[in-house]
């Protein structure tokens, strides 16, 4: 299926068409940040594209921060937490290449986690184009577009007058087919127009990210080797307070722990929580041994797993590009600042 053009005018009355047996979810402003929330057919809240990625981060969607997985002695896991199919609508590339990350870890494995499975594979993932860009954001410093490319079910570009949709995988086929009526086929001045949109944010962003002297993206995983070594990570772990707040904000961080609690007194439940390789405690095993004493080799690991062994694991980067972390860090402590002195260094 080509590509499709729907209306501003039409918009209103495909998503009540999808409320109706989906539970959508789009990103709503609050000042000039964004929020994923769910979207009220009411006609007050009108649906629109947000310019940019929302604060929370996609993975929340499919990663809970907190999530029973088993109550024993012999009841069953969890069900999903909402019943009907969950629409995202306008997504973010950085957000879209978290979910490759996701999918490497959580189902590429000899272990397939059957929470997040089921999570992926009933959520229908509305990507769009960005519109515009936060300070903190730097993705195409790391081979990343600020345009829908792969891990989505629809792409959807804002155009004068509308919008133009095109599918990313079989679920997005069927779902533009689902609901064809409310399209119609897209014109070659929208798609041209599309092409120039793109093209004029990718100019903007890159050539701030020149001016603020970001390394190539290629050479992020040997500035991080090299300086395995480096007084960077001592001089940023002074800095650090410890909060774990660039972990739990970031969209590819995905470690957790599982804790066990009583439920009665003759049951009891196991939940998964987020965790951070910023605590002390993340790397102690059995007997209090910890490999990771100190909070600047804790720092280090941080870059280590996202910029060196992900590319030797999976083959991208662990990172988006998307900022997230800079901007929740107490310490101010900037990504792209320390990933210019590890250049430098």
């Amino acid at each position: 299926m080509g590509a499709l053009f729907l209306g501003f005018s039409a918009l209103e009355g495909l998503v009540r068409e999808l409320a109706q047996a989906s539970e959508v979810f789009a990103s709503k402003k609050a000042g000039d940040d964004f929020f994923w929330q769910k979207h009220l057919t009411d006609g007050a809240t009108p649906l629109g594209l947000a310019p940019y990625r929302a604060v929370q981060p996609l993975k929340s969607f499919f990663f809970p921060s907190r999530q029973t997985v088993a109550v024993y002695p012999d009841h069953p896991p969890a069900p999903l937490e909402r019943d009907r199919p969950t629409i995202l609508w306008g997504a973010k590339n950085c957000d879209l290449r978290s979910l490759a990350v996701m999918d490497h870890v959580f189902l590429n494995g000899d272990f397939k986690d059957p929470f997040y499975a089921e999570r992926r594979e009933n959520t229908l993932v509305v990507a769009s184009d960005c519109a515009g860009y936060r300070d903190s954001c730097f993705c195409i410093a790391l081979g990343i577009n600020p345009y829908p490319e792969e891990n989505l079910d629809v792409c959807l570009s804002e155009v004068s007058g509308g919008y133009l949709l095109t599918s990313g995988s079989p679920k997005g086929e069927s779902f533009l087919k689902a609901h064809e009526g409310h399209f119609q086929p897209a014109a070659p001045a929208q798609l041209q127009e599309r092409q120039e949109r793109r093209g004029e944010l990718l100019r903007s962003l890159g050539e701030k990210l020149a001016a603020d002297g970001m390394p190539d993206k290629g050479t992020h995983q040997a500035n991080v080797r090299r300086n395995f070594q480096s007084a960077v990570w001592e001089t940023r772990a002074g800095d650090c307070v410890e909060c774990g707040a660039c972990n739990l904000v970031c969209p590819t961080c995905h470690c957790f722990l599982l804790e066990d609690y009583a439920r009665t007194a003759r049951e009891f439940g196991r939940t998964r929580l987020w965790d951070s390789c910023q605590y002390k405690s993340f790397s102690r095993v059995a007997g209090g041994a910890n490999p990771r004493r100190k909070l600047a080799e804790r720092v280090r690991n941080r870059f280590v797993k996202k910029f060196d062994f992900f590319p030797d694991t999976a083959g991208f980067y662990a990172c988006t590009g998307c900022g997230r972390c800079s901007e929740a860090c107490i310490a101010k402590i900037d990504i792209k600042e320390i990933l210019k002195e590890l250049a430098s260094a």
